[in-house]
């Protein structure tokens, strides 16, 4: 097959300084060494983390950097070690990395990939030299075209619309990964997700798909509880109401609910949600807002009343197995995914999607590309 021609000449949204609107830039784009792909972007979902990383408030990288982290393509070049993927494949790029060999990847643990946690990645330089990186170890999908390593990006043979695909790699993984991969929701239980963004939504589906019985939604904007209730939850708490830990209780009989998701993000939020699980629940946490917010618990609770907490970082994804696993739900009209779908974007309305994702006026934001 001959080599397809690769652009030199990317177009991004670079984060030039911390707390400061991203600036769409003309960008050479960086060859890939041996074991990188080229790809060129046809969606990329926006996810307000990417948000609280261009103001300094998670992440380790400085700007200069290209954001996003969830996106689908096409392969345009491949380094020459690469072995999983060739020129012309439609690929998936997810939140996380998968290189199969580290301590984590060998012990079916590719969520915390030694590969993914390292700082920023040189992906570009700008005309006059000065590097451009990649905002985590993964990916930098607010761009035209994207220089990723191999084991960032997972093939996938799918007629879906690249809006719904650009969801994947972090909505949907995270969310359906909670769900299935961390929770191991069982069919009968009751479940409360607090938060009903884009992530809680999924993990409703997801909760609803495992046969959970009992699925409550703890959100205080009344068109997303409307949504929730839309796409499986069974009970709604409004937290302007009152006690939100109390109405819990309340819906499953004094005790708790048997698995408790935390989807929004405060710390006061991941506190309030582990009072909702019963003894011996499970609670699964996966919001943040800054990096220097702590949780406070008490002891005696923790030590004695027997709950599970589980983090999430991408839904515990193991990619090779789980993204087209996910596909094929999606395939199937098992989820829903129009109401995910509000507005798309151009890259040079980046305010925009900020704007939207922080006021929360729209409910998911997709940008698209030629």
């Amino acid at each position: 097959m001959p080599q397809m021609p690769v652009a030199t000449a990317m177009t991004a949204a670079v984060v030039q300084d911390f707390d400061r609107p991203m600036v769409v830039e003309t960008l050479d784009l960086r060859a890939p060494d041996e074991h990188e792909i080229i790809v060129r972007t046809e969606a990329s979902s926006y996810c307000i983390t990417d948000d609280r990383q261009a103001r300094g408030l998670i992440g380790r990288t400085d700007p200069p950097m290209i954001l996003g982290h969830s996106a689908v393509g096409v392969v345009e070049e491949v380094g020459s070690a690469v072995s999983r993927m060739r020129r012309g494949d439609r690929v998936i790029v997810t939140a996380s990395s998968e290189c199969g060999v580290c301590y984590f990847c060998s012990r079916g643990r590719s969520d915390q990939c030694e590969l993914h946690f390292v700082p920023g990645r040189h992906v570009a330089n700008r005309p006059d030299g000065t590097p451009i990186y990649a905002g985590a170890g993964t990916s930098a999908t607010y761009a035209s075209y994207m220089n990723l390593r191999e084991i960032s990006a997972f093939r996938v043979d799918s007629e879906l619309p690249a809006d719904v695909l650009s969801l994947v790699g972090c909505g949907v993984t995270s969310g359906l990964g909670a769900v299935f991969n961390v929770g191991q929701v069982t069919p009968g239980s009751s479940v409360v997700v607090v938060g009903a963004g884009q992530y809680g939504l999924w993990v409703i589906q997801g909760c609803r798909v495992a046969g959970a019985e009992k699925i409550i939604v703890v959100e205080p904007d009344a068109q997303r509880r409307a949504t929730a209730m839309a796409l499986g939850a069974t009970h709604e708490v409004d937290p302007a109401d009152g006690d939100p830990i109390g109405a819990v209780l309340a819906l499953t009989g004094g005790w708790g609910a048997d698995f408790a998701f935390e989807a929004a993000g405060p710390a006061s939020v991941l506190e309030q949600t582990f009072f909702m699980a019963r003894n011996a629940g499970t609670v699964i946490l996966a919001g943040v807002v800054s990096r220097d917010e702590v949780v406070q618990l008490p002891a005696q609770i923790l030590a004695v009343r027997g709950r599970t907490i589980k983090s999430v970082q991408n839904g515990n994804l193991r990619a090779t197995r789980d993204v087209p696993m996910f596909v094929r739900m999606l395939e199937s009209g098992m989820f829903e995914t129009a109401p995910f779908l509000t507005a798309q974007y151009t890259l040079d309305r980046m305010d925009e999607v900020s704007e939207a994702a922080n006021t929360g006026s729209t409910l998911s934001n997709v940008i698209v590309f030629d």
